[in-house]
């Protein structure tokens, strides 16, 4: 059992849970959770932290682990504590190896997919990546400079959809979008100077969907290669929404549209 938290193992968590810089280079990230956890497919798992009392209160997933030839550490309490992103551990860690995915796992029959450009808060992509699962969108292309996909807070708000939906991550989103475009792809643009109301677009066909960042939206080079820039409709005082509220409005209707009309 792991008592310290000088121990070498502790402090690789530690590193991977509070840098981005670390995460790229181990090509690991850390998940928290027995629920999630077990959803991953176990090629990915590097190791696995519990505490005592979880070991021998889950035998069987313990058991699971066992047979698949998983690394299992158990650690006291207080360590679980220390390498915990959470306010209430749960008693279960482990170290996950990072799958890079390519761009033309999106490209498929009338695809949905979203496209944002210097996202930086962590709740906001876990939301948007947890809305992709719940409507079944192609994936999600995230540029460079964005908030790190695989942040602890962001993981957490994706409720383990992080693992059901193909996200490519540090995209050069200027070459990604010309190669959506020559693949037929109709390219979006959540705009708050759109000119074309949401509700009047056809989303049916393949799209991409440009959402920008929260204080400065999408920028104009990025925007320049919009085939259209839509407009939610708003009645209220507010002057826009929240980003991860915007994808979900639009990614919903593009699922009425295609599966309830």
């Amino acid at each position: 059992m792991i008592t310290s938290i000088q121990n070498p193992k502790i402090k690789a968590v530690v590193q991977l849970l509070n840098k981005a810089k670390t995460r790229k280079k181990e090509a690991s990230f850390i998940v928290e959770g027995k629920k999630t956890i077990n959803e991953i497919d176990v090629s990915r798992i590097h190791e696995i932290f519990m505490t005592e009392t979880f070991f021998e209160k889950e035998q069987n997933l313990v058991k699971g682990f066992i047979e698949k030839k998983v690394k299992i550490e158990i650690v006291n309490d207080s360590v679980m504590k220390h390498i915990s992103n959470s306010v209430t551990p749960q008693g279960i860690l482990g170290i996950i190896r990072i799958v890079p995915m390519k761009l033309n796992i999106m490209i498929n029959s009338n695809p949905l997919i979203i496209i944002l450009e210097n996202i930086q808060d962590p709740g906001n992509l876990g939301t948007i990546i947890r809305t992709c699962d719940a409507v079944k969108a192609s994936g999600v292309i995230i540029s460079k400079g964005s908030v790190d996909l695989y942040n602890p807070k962001v993981v957490r708000a994706t409720m383990g959809s992080i693992f059901r939906v193909p996200v490519i991550t540090d995209s050069d989103l200027i070459e990604d979008i010309k190669i959506l475009k020559s693949n037929n792809i109709e390219i979006i643009a959540s705009h708050l100077q759109g000119s074309d109301n949401l509700y009047k677009c056809n989303l049916t066909r393949g799209i991409g969907v440009l959402i920008g960042n929260e204080g400065n939206g999408l920028t104009d080079e990025v925007v320049g290669l919009a085939n259209r820039n839509i407009k939610i409709p708003m009645i209220g005082k507010s002057e826009s929404l929240n980003a991860g509220v915007a994808t979900s409005i639009i990614a919903y209707e593009a699922l009425r549209q295609r599966k309830y009309m």
